[in-house]
């Protein structure tokens, strides 16, 4: 692949959207890429690895926060009286905690870590916080994140392209 000024552009502005997309939710990286493709700014290829790889940024430093969260001078360490909660809290941190358990774990977490980043269930966000919290290794974590995203936006990419054939 031949990367001109178009292409180097294309692919340094989707790493950039991808490294804010995977940090603020709101910034959807899918419908960049759908948009890209439809208006041809680029070819597939520089606008999928792109926002890949900066999802995959984005993720890890959210990976990082979580691990070395206590350790930032701008993170509270006050700790607040525990007060009763709820039937649906209650059930939304087990299912966490065995989130947790199960991402922490040599047989499950990299596997859950990929279906996250390529499928998106369960949501890529939540797991990367979740690893964070875990055993789980940084670069483990990276790798699997970037090939996971990488491959998806690619097939959105090439996805859209199909669209005129159908």
């Amino acid at each position: 692949m031949h990367l001109g000024w178009p292409e180097l552009l294309a692919l340094l502005t989707s790493l950039a959207f991808g490294v804010v997309s995977a940090i603020v939710p709101i910034a959807n990286a899918e419908a960049y890429v759908i948009a890209s493709q439809v208006t041809a700014v680029a070819g597939p290829l520089p606008v999928a690895v792109g926002v890949g790889l900066g999802q995959s940024a984005g993720k890890l430093l959210l990976f990082i926060a979580v691990r070395r969260g206590r350790d930032f001078w701008f993170v509270r360490r006050q700790h607040h009286d525990q007060q009763p909660v709820g039937p649906v809290r209650t059930r939304i941190r087990a299912f966490l905690a065995r989130l947790l358990e199960l991402v922490g774990t040599n047989r499950w977490g990299l596997p859950i870590v990929a279906l996250a980043a390529v499928v998106g269930i369960p949501p890529l966000y939540a797991v990367s916080l979740v690893a964070g919290a875990s055993r789980m290794g940084a670069l483990w974590f990276w790798l699997v994140v970037a090939a996971g995203r990488v491959t998806r936006f690619v097939l959105v990419a090439l996805g859209v392209g199909w669209l005129p054939f159908w």
